[in-house]
């Protein structure tokens, strides 16, 4: 239910998920650089990114804060645009007056998880800890972190606020968030099986898995996620539902929900 829904949003939404291929544009600041290496739909910095020459750490760290602005841009257009079609909105308040403060608090939020995930790793890594147990305690960090920035759209919060709405949300969702992970993680091994068979025929393996990353993987998760923080809505939950129920009759208004926007 959760998956089929959540490709009808996908594809309602098929030329909006188009705007994360314009990230692809970074590629070539990234590949020049020795600290930075693309693999299986992911951009990744090396730890010893923080040995490099201040000019080149200053000139990777820009490239990257750029880059996260507008992959905050997009974050925040692909769940407002599901937010939309669920609920009612003032489309012109929004666009032109809580987008920004949308890609500005998701922006802030990617960057200080960047940093945060990557100290924490640095510094793991100097203690000798097993790279086994950093991903693992990483991967906790981001599992813990994974509605942030829905709540920074739907519920129109602080950082704090959304933080603390978001693991509220994990705890009282267990099962459902689990399948978006689940299924999240077998998209990328699919994706990493492409990714390694067009590598035996052109090394253009990680290009291509990077660009079906982009324009899938990434909103396709973004947009389940966003599915499933509205349900937690009665009104749109039981408009849903009754959708479900009457497939053949014609799709009344969605209903409206109790989050007015805030002055």
């Amino acid at each position: 239910m959760l998956l089929a829904n959540s490709f009808a949003q996908y594809k309602a939404n098929g030329k909006t998920v188009l705007v994360f291929a314009l990230l692809l544009v970074f590629v070539l600041g990234f590949v020049s650089s020795q600290n930075v290496f693309i693999s299986s739909g992911s951009i990744f910095l090396d730890y010893n990114i923080a040995l490099d020459s201040p000019t080149g750490f200053l000139l990777t760290a820009g490239l990257v804060a750029v880059f996260l602005l507008f992959y905050s841009f997009f974050i925040s257009i692909i769940i407002f645009s599901v937010r939309r079609n669920l609920s009612k909105l003032k489309l012109h308040f929004y666009l032109h007056e809580m987008m920004q403060r949308f890609t500005l608090k998701i922006f802030i939020f990617y960057l200080l998880y960047c940093f945060l995930l990557f100290f924490l790793a640095v510094g793991l890594l100097y203690l000798n800890i097993s790279l086994i147990l950093i991903n693992f305690l990483l991967l906790l960090v981001s599992v813990a972190l994974l509605f942030v920035p829905q709540s920074i759209v739907i519920d129109e919060e602080d950082l704090l606020h959304a933080v603390s709405n978001n693991l509220e949300f994990i705890l009282k969702n267990k099962r459902p968030v689990l399948t978006v992970l689940v299924f999240a993680t077998l998209l990328l091994a699919v994706l990493q099986v492409i990714e390694f068979a067009i590598d035996q025929i052109a090394l253009i393996g990680s290009l291509v898995s990077l660009f079906l990353s982009l324009v899938f993987i990434l909103p396709f998760v973004e947009i389940m996620k966003t599915y499933l923080y509205m349900m937690r809505f009665d009104l749109i939950k039981e408009h849903e539902i009754a959708q479900r129920k009457r497939p053949l009759q014609a799709r009344p208004e969605p209903a409206s929900i109790a989050a007015a926007p805030k002055p």
